[in-house]
């Protein structure tokens, strides 16, 4: 894998290449890319990959190679600490004390760095919409730039996909450099560009703006109680909607007329060639463009003219939300990979059926344009693994959920007992997580996804014995917890995507008679190949992977599914399970 990388990377070419779990994936990019004696950008899905490739892997690299190399890590401006941000905010409670006390001893002002996750983190962290950069009062000692600017000089750096994207949307002004890049956990650059690239508007985004205006001394308080109407007064939906309905965008029409926020605009303009403070005046500048662009989307979620986008409403925390999402990628892709020399895209679980077609054809990748390259797992998985499939829950559709949540988590707990704990079980929404948490009965240490940050929430796992981690989400993939401390991976249900989510129903439409095999299953097939994959991570691991959902045996789709997982021993009684489980602690 390391040859063809740096073959491509030396010849300026492009490349897809799949990497079975234990090929040593980072390690075969790394070295590559120090080798290669380019700048390199390394992108990846997860703060926990980045964090990983940082603290573990380039760490090492960095000792043992006789090559002398710099890297960095550089994550979004939501990470770090805001300290104008900070100035303006205050708070009562414990948490604001305890939040106040890490302000006064950080040195890094990362987000990551605190034992827990304040509510008030949005309003006091970095955000590119209320940042004048260098003009900034702040900025010399600003916990972001004062990171940024030693990233000119690092020969790698590892961002995330997110921050990969914003870097395109700003026409690539982020990110420091852009010679080569490598995109780690390639298969979700799609719903990530597809996410940056829409828009959201919010009652939190809205009311920290008046607020903002308020210390400005705009009169705003009239406007409160008709945002908080407009968000908050009426029944939030338990579900996405899409399209928006007319109601929602007539009263968005009373809302914008409210605001006039091009009269405050002006307001602005006018109050800042009068200051003399640097500080206010930056306040107001930034405040400009903040009330620009939240009028502009305004605008755009009333006229919806974009039919690149797929425009939606849906409830969270008691309040509603208005968003849009890009509904295909392949022209932005296209232009991201054409401000580098080489691109390499990488994952354990790039291809679908044995083949890159649907990846190719949702990034719009044409043949000529990337070299392509399958490499397998290393590993006996007959011998150092069973799969569980249940044959006798209730199917997980949407009639049954109920009954599937309540008959499933008997079999998790079951599971889990017969593993001694050891276990990663993973969701695919958070409501069944959630209940899952509330009421598990076990006599192992747990937690949840959300409980801390995830970095911490793995280090936890690591150093707890027989823990159980329930999470969703990020914990599919980019996880490594080699030996017997993960011995159980249990996959609650298939991981198709919501036929809820907007964007996958306009992607369905379009695809008309052909969106199951061209989107349906291949997307599913390697979202589970992900979660397989956390189990095995070396020679000396054993484990059982566990999936409960009973369409793998019912439906004809079965078959292929399962036949995209590593041939193994399959077992459908819990019994065999246990049996497993007894016979390693026989052999050990």
């Amino acid at each position: 894998m390391a040859d063809e990388i740096l073959r491509c990377l030396t010849g300026k070419k492009n490349l897809l290449i799949e990497a079975g779990t234990g090929v040593g994936k980072s390690f075969a990019y790394l070295i590559p890319a120090i080798l290669s004696h380019e700048k390199t950008i390394v992108s990846t899905a997860s703060l926990a990959l980045q964090d990983q490739l940082v603290s573990k892997d380039l760490t090492f690299l960095q000792r043992e190679l006789s090559q002398k190399f710099s890297f960095g890590i550089l994550k979004g401006k939501n990470n770090y600490l805001c300290l104008k941000r900070e100035r303006e905010f205050a708070e009562i409670g414990e948490f604001f004390i305890k939040f106040r006390k890490w302000v006064s001893k950080t040195e890094t002002g990362e987000k990551d760095e605190l034992p827990f996750i304040p509510e008030f983190w949005s309003k006091v962290c970095g955000d590119s919409q209320d940042c004048n950069g260098r003009t900034c009062p702040f900025y010399n000692n600003c916990f972001y730039y004062r990171h940024y600017r030693h990233l000119f000089k690092k020969d790698i750096l590892v961002v995330n996909h997110h921050l990969l994207i914003y870097d395109l949307l700003s026409d690539f002004s982020i990110l420091p450099f852009h010679k080569q890049l490598i995109i780690d956990e390639a298969s979700e650059i799609d719903n990530i560009i597809s996410h940056v690239l829409g828009s959201t508007l919010t009652y939190p985004r809205v009311a920290w703006l008046l607020y903002r205006l308020k210390g400005l001394k705009i009169i705003v308080d009239p406007f409160f109680p008709k945002a908080e109407s407009f968000f908050k007064g009426m029944d939030m939906p338990s579900q996405v909607i899409f399209p928006i309905p007319a109601s929602i965008i007539e009263n968005l029409k009373d809302l914008k007329n409210t605001l006039a926020l091009n009269r405050i605009v002006t307001t602005l303009e006018k109050n800042k060639r009068s200051l003399s403070d640097d500080e206010l005046r930056d306040r107001i500048e930034t405040t400009i463009g903040y009330v620009k662009s939240i009028a502009a989307d305004i605008d755009d979620f009333i006229d919806q003219n974009d039919t690149d986008r797929v425009y939606y409403i849906a409830g969270n925390n008691g309040a509603l939300e208005l968003k849009s999402s890009l509904v295909e990628s392949q022209k932005p892709f296209k232009e991201l990979i054409s401000h580098y020399d080489s691109v390499i895209m990488t994952s354990a679980t790039l291809a679908s059926e044995g083949n890159f077609v649907f990846l190719k054809k949702r990034l719009g990748i044409k043949d000529k344009d990337f070299q392509e390259r399958i490499i397998g797992s290393p590993f006996d998985f007959r011998k150092q693994a069973l799969l569980y499939i249940d044959k006798n829950l209730p199917g997980p559709d949407k009639r049954n959920n109920g009954i599937f949540q309540q008959e499933s988590l008997k079999v998790i707990e079951e599971l889990i007992d017969a593993s001694s704990g050891r276990a990663l079980v993973l969701f695919t929404s958070y409501t069944h997580l959630n209940f899952v948490s509330k009421n598990i009965k076990i006599h192992y240490p747990f937690k949840s996804q959300g409980d801390m940050p995830p970095p911490r929430l793995i280090n936890w796992f690591k150093d707890t014995s027989h823990s159980v981690l329930l999470a969703t989400a990020t914990f599919w993939q980019g996880i490594d917890i080699k030996g017997e401390k993960l011995s159980l991976v249990v996959i609650a249900k298939l991981p198709f995507t919501s036929p809820g989510d907007p964007v996958y129903q306009e992607r369905c439409r379009r695809l008309r008679d052909r969106w199951f095999g061209d989107l349906a299953l291949p997307s599913a097939i390697l979202v589970l190949r992900q979660g397989f994959g956390r189990l095995i991570r070396g020679h000396n691991d054993y484990g059982v992977v566990a999936i409960l959902d009973t369409r793998l045996v019912t439906r004809s789709y079965g078959k292929t599914i399962v036949s995209s997982l590593p041939e193994m021993n399959i077992v459908h009684s819990i019994d065999d399970v246990k049996g497993f489980f007894s016979g390693l602690i026989q052999v050990s």
